[in-house]
């Protein structure tokens, strides 16, 4: 009788128990609370779900990185499988008993996003100078710093230095070369049978990490995904100087809403990584842009810049082919706010600008792209494309997101830059 039940187990699960991706009317990656791309997926005959894992990632959650050797600026982002001090003592693991009374456990009401959990690996949840674990001592628990080396600091990088200064509008204007903003990301978005549509702009601040808005990225459909290029001049083009990276982590920030016409909290973290598993490297296509002092700002009147693949005309329906870019200049917060403009939409995390007779502006498909303007002989990324009424309209500047505004929520996830 115990033969027969095994062999009829058996049966089921090789027969009726194969993993299946979720309709859209069940369970999606949020279900599982899969990171790094994973997808969740369920059992035909049992009640049960886990994420499958894209490739380099374990763990319950795909949370952990195996390719991961070493730990990029304090290492808050590590996600790799060391697990011994620097005394070579083995690490306890983050739900230990022991470890219950402390800050920093499995229980942890972030503990995923810190990459805590059920397993012994080396992080730095609290932004400490690098990765540390708890190793036991007799019967109580300490805090040391972890046997994992610092990857090697980039070089080449010199943020805000660009090989070309051409200025020319987005709306209604001419194309620029991506020497003149060799920052600027392309953002795609992979649908359902392979093919791919530009989705929003984005902004180069290391080499493993790019800036866009919150708000371009809506929940995608199962088997969907977002991709990046860098270096690129022209829609859907593969050409030399181009470099086409996945996203390895997509971070939004945690307080992002929509108002009556305005976004809030509208900016977004691309962790990125090429095919060959690498970050960015510098090349004349390919730089990085200045991040700007704390809660600093560019004097009103300033001569920025913003870049994009957004439509030149309001009305339009098709992304222009090249890229664009528009000179405008940012307004007073005051100004922003009065009832003509755009009145208690706007507030002290967003900054405004537009040309001054209205010719050039930002448009629909801009999202997510920098505005960058002068400081000490380099450019500053001063603020994300979010948000407008119309294009290059009187009295409707576009709005962006405040980038010095959120210094302190992007360090906290990338580390210093």
């Amino acid at each position: 009788m115990r033969v027969l039940l095994v062999s009829l187990l058996l049966c089921v699960l090789a027969l009726g128990c194969r993993a299946r991706r979720k309709s859209a009317h069940e369970s999606d990656s949020s279900d599982c609370g899969c990171l790094n791309n994973g997808v969740c997926i369920s059992y035909k005959y049992f009640k049960i779900r886990r994420c499958s894992c894209p490739e380099n990632f374990i763990g319950e959650h795909c949370e952990t990185d195996i390719s991961q050797k070493c730990y990029e600026g304090n290492g808050h982002s590590y996600r790799g499988m060391a697990s011994r001090d620097i005394r070579d003592k083995t690490c306890l693991k983050w739900n230990s008993p022991l470890l219950a009374s402390q800050k920093y456990n499995a229980n942890h009401p972030d503990a995923i996003q810190l990459g805590l959990g059920k397993h012994n690996y080396c992080r730095n949840p609290d932004n400490r100078k690098r990765p540390w674990c708890f190793v036991q001592v007799g019967r109580r628990a300490y805090m040391q710093d972890c046997k994992v080396p610092q990857c090697p600091t980039e070089q080449g990088f010199q943020c805000g230095h660009k090989s070309m200064t051409p200025r020319f509008k987005i709306v209604g204007g001419n194309r620029t070369p991506i020497e003149n903003q060799p920052w600027f990301a392309a953002i795609y978005r992979r649908h359902l049978g392979g093919s791919s549509s530009f989705n929003c702009g984005g902004a180069l601040i290391s080499s493993c990490w790019v800036i866009s808005a919150a708000h371009c990225f809506p929940k995608l459909k199962m088997g969907e995904s977002y991709f990046l290029y860098l270096g690129q001049s022209k829609l859907n083009s593969e050409t030399l100087g181009e470099t086409r990276f996945e996203i390895e982590e997509l971070i939004l920030h945690e307080n992002f809403s929509t108002g009556a016409i305005a976004y809030h909290n509208d900016i977004a973290l691309l962790k990125i990584r090429s095919r060959t598993g690498k970050c960015a490297e510098p090349s004349r296509t390919v730089q990085t842009i200045c991040l700007p002092p704390a809660y600093g700002d560019v004097p009103i009147g300033s001569e920025c810049e913003v870049t994009g693949f957004g439509f030149e005309e309001q009305n339009d329906y098709i992304y222009p082919e090249y890229l664009k870019m528009a000179v405008v200049r940012p307004i007073s917060y005051r100004e922003c706010r009065q009832p003509h403009y755009y009145g208690s939409e706007v507030t002290p995390q967003m900054v405004c600008a537009a040309h001054p007779e209205w010719t050039s502006d930002a448009c629909q498909g801009d999202s997510g792209g920098p505005l960058v303007c002068p400081t000490d002989g380099r450019m500053t990324l001063v603020g994300v494309v979010s948000w407008g009424l119309g294009c290059a309209e009187k009295n409707k500047p576009g709005v962006y997101a405040r980038v010095s505004h959120f210094l302190p929520w992007i360090r906290a996830h990338t580390g210093p830059i």
